[in-house]
């Protein structure tokens, strides 16, 4: 009796959980078990590709051999010169190592119309900044000044491109200071000699390539007044310079002139050694009035020499350079 009421009860169980959970639907088809999922909507066009940068250059040639390139830029009221002359380390002659290094210093000396160191006044009284470097190839002048001040920039580096101060005074001066600047950043510093002077002897047997680059310390001992004169007129001629490149601020409003300008004279300076050493000065000190800035063509020229042909330094106003 007792096994037949626990068979009953197991029964009675089972019944009740087949009862709770029925037997399970036949599946669905396709399209009812997963809904339909609308397409991607399609992707939005790629936006146009930024363009490029764009700097604006222009390029010429003067009748006395130098390439000017022209850059404007609006952006600051600030002018850049930069002279680029076509000599260097592997330029220099045999027998005067540490040439192309010493005439970056000469070129500070004074010129025709500027007095020694003057050159470096004019621009840091203008509130410009200024350096100069010697390289492998290119020996590079460079002036940062305010826009206004451009027209002073090029007539000064005109002057000193024409009619450079080659004394004895001032190349004694600089031998010195040359041989003193080796001496404590190269020869006295631990591997103050590298890379300039260990890399390129090592690695080349071309003496142009493998010389002392800042220069043999008898080489420039032994350098003369003629042979700086002819290094000069050589390699510092206008056809000689690269490039001259000029980053020219906004056009300003043409400045009234004046029909009788006055004139002054520099302290121990006549106005014909004047015009015969460089151009007229564009500041206070013009021998005419003075052309706008915006109709301003100036003309680079040197002495005549068997790489410059010779050329009057002028002034010449135009619309555009040419």
């Amino acid at each position: 009796m007792k096994t037949l009421r626990l068979a009953a009860i197991f029964t009675s169980l089972v019944a009740i959980a087949c009862a709770g959970n029925p037997t399970a639907a036949p599946p669905a088809t396709t399209a009812e078990a997963v809904p339909s999922v609308p397409p991607p909507a399609a992707s939005a066009p790629m936006s146009p590709a930024v363009s490029g940068l764009t700097v604006p250059v222009d390029y010429y040639k003067l009748p006395n051999g130098l390439k000017v390139v022209l850059s404007p830029d609006t952006t600051a009221p600030t002018a850049v010169v930069a002279v680029y002359y076509n000599i260097g380390f592997r330029i220099e002659p045999r027998d005067r190592t540490g040439f192309a290094h010493l005439f970056e210093h000469m070129m500070f000396q004074g010129s025709g119309n500027l007095g020694k160191m003057e050159f470096i006044k004019l621009v840091q009284a203008n509130g410009g900044v200024l350096n100069g470097s010697t390289r492998f190839d290119h020996t590079n002048y460079f002036q940062i000044v305010p826009s206004h001040t451009l027209e002073t920039i090029l007539w000064a580096e005109a002057d000193r491109m024409r009619g450079l101060a080659i004394t004895q005074d001032n190349l004694t001066n600089q031998q010195g200071v040359v041989k003193n600047e080796v001496k404590v950043n190269v020869l006295n510093q631990p591997y103050g000699g590298f890379p300039w002077l260990d890399l390129p002897q090592y690695a080349n047997t071309n003496w142009y390539n493998a010389h002392n680059f800042y220069g043999d310390l008898k080489d420039l001992d032994a350098a003369t007044l003629e042979d700086v004169k002819k290094f000069f007129t050589t390699y510092y001629a206008p056809n000689n310079a690269s490039t001259s490149r000029i980053c020219l601020p906004p056009r300003a409003p043409p400045r009234s002139t004046s029909p009788n300008p006055v004139r002054r004279r520099r302290s121990g300076r006549t106005s014909r050694t004047r015009s015969r050493r460089g151009p007229p000065s564009p500041s206070g000190t013009t021998r005419r009035p003075r052309t706008p800035p915006s109709t301003t063509r100036w003309d680079f020229s040197a002495r005549s020499s068997s790489r410059a042909r010779t050329a009057g330094c002028t002034r010449h106003s135009s619309s555009a350079m040419a």
